[in-house]
């Protein structure tokens, strides 16, 4: 009888990624997220860019870390079994998909938001978990009131760009999963007689051969998260960018609050 076959039999890494990413949010929670919101609260635009440049290369730190895992165990990022329940619904090939950065950047634009935002009482600004909004300068609190023509036009590029290159990286995905399973049906009527030895190797090559196409597939998708992150960044000024951040970063951290996911699994909905 043929024993189960490991889908990722490549050489692990001596650390698992889920313990680099423990710490990782760890150090975006505490360390620059805490400095950012400190800045965005002062008056030195120096100290912001500053702070800025660093949380954005913290998680160009973080993709740079998740191209490398990948190219020694894809699987512990295609089936992070380490993920809880409320970030796994926003993985895309292994981790937050890109859009989550386009829609987090649409939020700031919504016109509604910032209508007679003078009139604070009247505002309709959603201020989620940080209440000491209006607190911060006037640069920092209008960043996003009437945003130029050419941010915008960067903007639907960005999008633009991600319409074409996602289904693009999903269809290579589909086709990859349909060569294994075509090539393991195929030669399956091959596998009656044969030694276990035998099959367990036969088997283990196609996985192989298809763990190989995901880990490209993986990194290209690695790649194109990167890629939007930074054009994000470098379209906006230094306060628009800073806030952007600071709701990213927020997004990141709040999914592993422990208080949050006890609540989501406490919930029962009922299907009809």
């Amino acid at each position: 009888m043929l024993k189960s076959v490991s889908l990722f039999n490549r050489k692990k890494t001596s650390r698992p990624f889920k313990d680099f990413y423990a710490e990782w949010i760890d150090t975006l929670k505490t360390t620059h997220l805490h400095l950012l919101r400190h800045s965005l609260s002062s008056s030195f635009a120096a100290s912001l860019a500053t702070h800025v440049d660093t949380i954005h290369h913290h998680f160009n730190s973080y993709y740079a870390a998740l191209d490398l895992a990948a190219s020694n165990d894809v699987g512990q990022l295609l089936f992070p079994s380490w993920r809880n329940p409320l970030e796994i619904p926003f993985l895309w090939i292994g981790d937050f998909h890109p859009y989550l950065f386009t829609n987090l950047l649409r939020s700031f634009l919504n016109e509604e938001e910032f209508d007679e935002i003078e009139e604070i009482g009247e505002t309709r600004f959603e201020l989620g978990e940080n209440p000491g909004f209006f607190d911060r300068p006037w640069n920092v609190v209008t960043a996003w009131k009437s945003p130029s023509n050419g941010l915008m036009s960067k903007i639907e590029q960005i999008e633009c760009g991600l319409r074409l290159m996602v289904p693009e990286i999903m269809a290579r995905s589909r086709h990859a999963h349909k060569v294994f399973v075509e090539r393991i049906g195929a030669d399956w009527g091959k596998f009656e007689g044969r030694r276990e030895a035998a099959t367990r190797a036969a088997v283990g090559e196609a996985m192989e051969a298809e763990m190989d196409e995901m880990t490209g597939i993986f990194i290209d998708a690695n790649r194109l998260r990167r890629s939007v992150l930074a054009d994000i960044v470098s379209a906006t000024s230094v306060y628009q960018g800073a806030l952007f951040l600071e709701g990213l970063a927020q997004f990141f951290v709040g999914f592993r609050d422990r208080e949050l996911i006890g609540e989501f699994e406490r919930c029962k909905v009922a299907i009809n």
